[in-house]
């Protein structure tokens, strides 16, 4: 076919014109053509082959791919320059393609440079726009502070400049990395991802340090298949990660992907690297911001709790102060600690002994019925340490125990007030240590007072002549009464050792026994208060104010009681002295005690002296036998008595014996009425409170008339003058 038979001449003038863009080229191309040589100008993007103009409606993808490599069925009717191909329709004949080739290509390199000129100028404006858009990216991704905020911008900004789907900033944590924030994701796993080095794309980022990027996920080698299942539900076709790196170091990798098949060219790795560099700045100096804002609280924190300190401790050194001086001043401790607490806080006080009394309270009328159940419980017991509770009436109750030397006497108790929880803490301790501090003084005071009169009892008993003076002035000083009369009893713990090797004791323990069955004996009031009690060892001595035998007799029962209750194993015996009035006889007394405490061990019944009878004579002592105390005893009253109403009783009692106890034999041989002769007995009887129906009572007298028979005789020996027997 003849040129002429084409417009080439138009085509030449379309050939020096500049269309707009590469369709308005495409459009010209093939509407100078026209219906003499039908053509298609097809254009690439990316991978794929698009229609600008032409009488087909849809690229063949195949067909135009081949055609790149000079091949496919489309060669010998089509042109190919870069990006454009122009095809003509197959109604053409070859020979008439062939004639035009040279025109064609001519027209696909005007087209592509249409294409390309056109694709400048949006490249340009583009870029404007671009660093207009990452003037605002950055301005929006540096203006925050808060890290979390800075993250959340990072994701935000970078998904809409990289036309991503899902947006993820990942964080160095030691060896992992792990999902710090994260936009357009559809299942929550991948916001809580975590990977190590070689996991993923962000895990080779992680390993490798340099950018990574995929075009077909699920396909590609490079990467590990520790997350396909994932990238499967998340749809995931393509990705591309750059590190975040600081001073050398890398702190994280930022992530994007896209749900569709695509291939992340050379402006988008640039885009998301400037975006990296920006978000690295922006994290750090998130992260300064978070540390010195952090600073900032830590230091505003520790300010307040400066001032807090502060005014608690003058709060408690006002308080502190105050209950000092009640100590100093010695008096009434328990009632003006509370006033002084209650009045300084506001609150209501109560102070309770360790047997549950109510010691004292602030104010006066404050209701303590239901307080001890507030405090006890049902176990009844108070609190062994600092407590806090709520009242049934809604109030705050501050207990704190009152405790010395590893013992508890009771607890403080404040209720409500005005003041912090601090303030009324420290306070309520205070005021239980004032009230410690005050039973310790208590303690040592019972404790220098008790040793003290432990070494009195001793110099009375056992002390030489000044001593036993001396201590009789202490006792006056010491209030303590010694007139009257006094028995002194004398104790022995006889299996205290025993008990302690049994039951595994130490040796303070056994002592601990000791003390506690010197304070049951101090305890015991009936039938009257000890005088004067101390022990040594296994002895324990108590000088008591008891006259009567009888009366005697149930001390020593209750004294009984007291050491069982102590422990129920342990063993004593007694033994008591003969009733002494004058101080000065206590050694004696004592002596006595030891030799009834003698007897009683070897006798098993007799504990007091008075009724030893002749016992006690054999179990004197060599050296000094008691021959005239056991004289005296008996024969003392009958002889003042003659002395004074010019009786007969010694004489009386000495021919009642010599009538073999008969009162009609005795009464016809002193020639009196047998009635005059029981008076006499009866008066004999109350004198020396010797019954003569019994046995031993006539034994006992009959001996000590015998006795002072003898030493009668002997005295008059001696030239010494006696009283009249009889």
């Amino acid at each position: 076919m003849p040129n002429g038979a084409f417009p080439v001449e138009r085509l030449w003038d379309l050939l020096a014109t500049l269309p707009d863009t590469a369709a308005a080229a495409a459009e010209a191309v093939v509407t100078a053509f026209g219906s003499s040589l039908p053509v298609t100008v097809f254009h690439r993007h990316d991978l794929d082959w698009s229609v600008l103009a032409g009488s087909k409606a849809r690229a063949d993808q195949t067909e135009l791919t081949a055609l790149e490599c000079a091949a496919g069925p489309l060669m010998p009717r089509a042109a190919t320059v870069g990006n454009v191909a122009v095809v003509v329709d197959a109604a053409v004949p070859d020979e008439m393609v062939a004639a035009h080739r040279t025109l064609l290509a001519q027209l696909c390199v005007w087209i592509d440079l249409t294409a390309q000129a056109h694709a400048s100028t949006e490249e340009f404006a583009a870029l404007d726009d671009e660093a207009e858009v990452m003037r605002t990216v950055a301005h929006q991704i540096l203006s925050a502070h808060d890290l979390d905020q800075v993250l959340l911008n990072i994701t935000t900004q970078t998904l809409r400049m990289s036309d991503s789907d899902i947006c993820g900033v990942f964080l160095r944590e030691g060896e992992e990395l792990r999902m710090r924030s994260c936009a357009g994701h559809r299942v929550i796993d991948t916001a809580r991802l975590r990977m190590k080095k070689g996991q993923g794309v962000a895990g080779l980022v992680f390993e490798t340090g340099k950018v990574a990027k995929i075009d077909s996920y699920l396909q590609d080698a490079t990467i590990s298949k520790d997350f396909m299942s994932l990238a499967e539900q998340e749809a995931t076709r393509s990705a591309l990660a750059v590190p975040l790196v600081v001073h050398g170091d890398m702190i994280g990798v930022l992530e994007v992907w896209r749900r569709r098949y695509s291939s992340f060219t050379d402006r988008d790795v640039r885009r998301l690297v400037a975006l990296a560099d920006l978000a690295t700045i922006a994290i750090e100096n998130g992260r300064l911001y978070d540390a010195q804002r952090a600073t900032v609280d830590e230091l505003d924190n520790t300010r307040i709790s400066l001032e807090r300190q502060l005014r608690l401790l003058n709060r408690s050194s006002t308080l502190q102060h105050s209950l000092i001086e009640i100590v100093l001043a010695n008096s009434a401790v328990t009632s003006s600690v509370a006033r002084t607490v209650g009045t300084e806080l506001g609150c209501d006080v109560a102070i309770i002994s360790d047997t549950g009394e109510i010691e004292a309270t602030f104010p006066r009328t404050f209701d303590t019925a239901d307080l001890l159940d507030d405090v006890a419980g049902r176990n009844g017991a108070l609190p062994k340490r600092a407590t806090k509770l709520v009242a049934r009436d809604g109030r705050t109750i501050w207990a704190h125990p009152v405790v010395a030397a590893e013992n508890q006497y009771g607890a403080v108790c404040l209720i409500g007030g005005n003041e912090d929880a601090e303030i009324m803490e420290v306070a309520c301790g205070q005021a239980a240590m004032v009230c410690s501090l005050t039973q310790l003084q208590q303690r040592a005071a019972s404790a220098a007072r008790a040793e003290a009169l432990d070494q009195l009892l001793w110099d009375l008993v056992e002390g030489t002549p000044e001593q036993r003076s001396a201590a009789r002035s202490r006792t006056h000083q010491m209030g303590i009464r010694l007139k009257g009369f006094h028995r002194v009893f004398y104790g022995v713990l006889e299996n205290t050792d025993t008990i302690a090797a049994q039951e595994g004791w130490t040796t303070s323990a056994a002592d601990a026994l000791r003390r506690n069955v010197l304070n049951g004996v101090r305890g015991c009031t009936t039938p009257a208060p000890m005088t004067l009690t101390s022990v040594r060892g296994n002895w324990i001595v108590a000088l008591a104010p008891i006259k009567d035998r009888e009366r005697a007799r149930a001390l020593l029962d209750e004294l009984n009681k007291v050491t069982a209750r102590c422990h129920p194993d342990l063993h004593i015996t007694w033994g008591v002295s003969s009733a002494r009035s004058d101080p000065g006889d206590y050694p004696a007394a004592f002596g006595e005690a030891k030799t009834a405490h003698a007897a009683s061990r070897r006798l098993g019944t007799v504990s007091m002296y008075d009724e030893l009878g002749i016992v006690r004579l054999l179990l004197g002592s060599s050296d000094n036998p008691d021959l005239q105390g056991f004289i005296k005893e008996v024969t003392e009253p009958l002889l003042q008595y003659d002395q004074q109403s010019d009786g007969s009783l010694l004489k009386t009692l000495r021919t009642f014996f010599d009538a073999n106890c008969s009162q009609k034999d005795a009464a016809e041989r002193l020639f009196v009425h047998p009635k005059t002769l029981a008076y006499r007995l009866e008066l004999i009887r109350k004198l020396t409170n010797l019954d003569l129906s019994q046995h031993s009572d006539r034994m006992r007298a009959d001996l000590a008339l015998r006795l002072l028979q003898v030493t009668e005789a002997v005295s008059d020996l001696d030239g010494q003058s006696h009283p009249p027997f009889g």
